[in-house]
């Protein structure tokens, strides 16, 4: 299995962000305001959306190549550094738009805020050229399409690259994109996702299944991963549930980036030619040690050899 991981190469296309923690300790309210003075202890940056999803694949040996789009400002500087720093390959195409970058504020291992800054507005057909020309030149395995509502994402450059590459297809879907995702192999959706998705509420495991197959239905994808939680994932097919898989996490600590590790994980299974239930089985033990970490995390071969 590490043999053909290392001679994998799958593709990363989407919404790339910057993640940025301030982290510190709150023991005053402000006398200017009814909120409270954090006192800053430590500050980090992670790489984010798209860019979390490739950090998963390479600390598991795939080769990666992620593709998107960034803005010309210090964010994307740092964004670079870090894509660098882990050795991953990159075509970052640059517009005159600032980097998506979210800030979270975390005092006493509590999140207390979040501040985004960001810009959603769809990419011209120009980049979208750009991203098609540069997978033409690559050999690639598989791609991963993680699609945070940005702009990177469109449902012609999606049709595009199901017509010009015959890969496994994976998404990493945004609720209001569903009509997009026509045709692809894997959509990996969490339960609210689901439910949104569907326009089916979810009290038990048969509202589940009905709103499983509804997006089976409306999209024609081959299989239907959903997350939920600490009530584990269920996969599906377009012939009935496949298999579910209980949450193995000990102790959940940060959620963060979890759905970034399941789409990795699932994706290089299948492309590595996994039978189903083993790659569910996989994405749910490498989904239970990432939660258990701080911040936006990644898991590593390692990990999963010595939780096994």
């Amino acid at each position: 299995m590490i043999e053909k991981i290392n001679r994998l190469k799958i593709a990363v296309i989407g919404d790339v962000m910057l993640d940025h923690y301030i982290f510190g300790n709150v023991d005053r309210i402000s006398p200017e305001a009814p909120v409270p003075v954090l006192n800053v202890k430590d500050e980090k940056f992670y790489l984010g959306g798209a860019a979390n999803v490739a950090k998963n694949l390479r600390d598991l040996g795939v080769n990666v190549y992620l593709i998107g789009c960034i803005g010309k400002d210090e964010s994307a500087n740092t964004f670079k550094k870090l894509c660098e720093n882990e050795n991953i390959n990159t075509k970052l195409i640059e517009l005159n738009r600032i980097t998506t970058k979210k800030t979270r504020i975390v005092a006493h291992s509590q999140q207390i805020v979040r501040v985004d800054r960001e810009l959603k507005q769809p990419i011209d057909s120009k980049a979208k050229s750009e991203i098609l020309k540069t997978l033409e030149k690559e050999h690639i395995d598989a791609i991963i399409i993680s699609d945070y509502g940005k702009g990177v994402i469109s449902a012609k450059l999606i049709e595009d690259l199901r017509n010009k590459f015959d890969k496994f297809i994976s998404v990493d879907p945004k609720v209001n994109h569903t009509k997009m995702y026509k045709n692809v192999d894997l959509i990996t959706p969490n339960l609210k996702e689901t439910q949104d998705m569907s326009k089916v509420e979810i009290q038990n495991d048969n509202d589940l299944k009905k709103a499983a197959y509804e997006i089976i239905k409306n999209t024609k994808c081959k299989y239907l991963l959903v997350t939920q939680g600490e009530n584990g994932m269920t996969l599906f097919s377009e012939k009935g549930l496949v298999c579910h898989e209980k949450a193995l996490a000990k102790e959940v600590y940060d959620v963060t980036g979890a759905g970034d590790t399941v789409i990795a994980v699932s994706t290089m299974c299948f492309a590595l030619g996994f039978e189903p239930i083993k790659a569910v089985k996989l994405s749910s033990i490498a989904a239970s040690i990432v939660v258990g970490k701080r911040g936006t995390s990644s898991v590593k071969f390692e990990e999963i050899k010595e939780y096994l």
